[in-house]
């Protein structure tokens, strides 16, 4: 039996209509995800910021709009790379404070080496630890907000199982807008640095060379210097700070509790428009208003799931109430 098959659990048999609704919906979904983007050149933006920090992207719309008068488009070729430039620092250390100094434990550093990607302007490709055992080449993009993953990894980490939170989303860029799968991962590592309770989007991969992004809500848990001499990504444990409970600000809390209780709450409302706008025509009973309701209920639920999920990690670090919405 495929895994699709699996999701149904040893206690739940679906009629046999629903079954074949399940399946389609799921297939087609799968299809959407694998083969439902445009082909992606390896093309990507540089530009750097106030601090002077080094920022790469795939996606023009990650690069904020002071930036993008000075932005530079690269093209990835498979020419001999030019000698290796200084270190590009992309996330600057902060400095220790001079009180009370010698009582602080230095900060856990972990030195990670990675693969360069690219003619002269590389990508720097890391192996990453999903879960504790799922390994996967991931390219930093600090210009992403988000991890992204691929299908194939999803499918190997168990996220499209059913008692995975996976929302289907639609994700935009430079060739328009495609649908993807928003989940969340137990954990990443790389190197010994870890980051829990990961919220991911699965989409399909830029490059046969890895099989995502590390984002921002990876990264930023981190002073990250990148040394281009020696090909070493250096990531530098930032100390602990009670104003961000497990490690994130009221912002990144908020925005995934808002993300996750309004998609539930504008599914719900959709379901009670559309039961009033077909209440009194032939086609509510048709096989593609049971289609329909299967996917509305099927991305209730799913939001709910997420929700639960980042409710429960919310209390396990005791985060204000006043950061989550229901």
């Amino acid at each position: 039996m495929g895994k699709v098959d699996r999701h149904l659990g040893a206690n739940h048999v679906r009629p046999a209509t629903e079954r074949r609704r399940w399946k389609a919906f799921v297939v087609a979904a799968a299809m959407a995800v694998s083969f439902g983007s445009p082909v992606y050149s390896d093309d990507y933006f540089k530009w750097t910021d106030e601090n002077g920090d080094l920022h790469f992207s795939d996606s023009l719309e990650n690069v904020p709009e002071k930036y993008r008068n000075q932005i530079q488009s690269h093209t990835f070729k498979n020419d001999q790379p030019s000698p290796p430039k200084p270190s590009s620092k992309i996330i600057p250390p902060k400095e220790p404070s001079s009180e009370g100094e010698s009582a602080v434990k230095p900060a856990k550093r972990y030195e990670v080496p990675y693969t360069p990607h690219g003619g002269s302007e590389k990508r720097v490709i890391v192996s990453a630890v999903f879960n504790g055992s799922v390994k996967a080449p991931l390219a930093i993009d600090t210009g992403a907000p988000n991890t992204m993953i691929s299908p194939s990894l999803a499918k190997d980490l168990g996220l499209f199982d059913e008692d995975q939170g996976r929302l289907l989303i639609s994700v935009g860029g430079i060739a328009g807008s495609r649908p993807a799968i928003r989940s969340i991962v137990d954990a990443i590592e790389v190197g010994g640095a870890i980051s829990r309770f990961v919220p991911v989007i699965v989409s399909p991969s830029i490059s046969k060379s890895f099989e995502g992004l590390l984002g921002l809500d990876f990264v930023s848990n981190f002073a990250v210097t990148i040394d281009s001499k020696s090909n070493t990504v250096i990531f530098e444990e930032l100390p602990l700070d009670p104003e961000h409970p497990g490690g994130h600000d009221q912002e990144w809390w908020a925005g995934l509790f808002q993300e996750f209780a309004t998609s539930r709450a504008e599914w719900t409302k959709y379901r009670e428009v559309f039961e009033d706008q077909v209440q009194n025509m032939s086609f509510s009973n048709s096989e593609d208003a049971k289609n329909i309701r299967f996917l509305i209920d099927f991305q209730i639920t799913e939001a709910g799931k997420l929700l639960d999920k980042l409710d429960r990690y919310a209390k396990e670090n005791a985060v204000p109430m006043s950061w989550r919405q229901y």
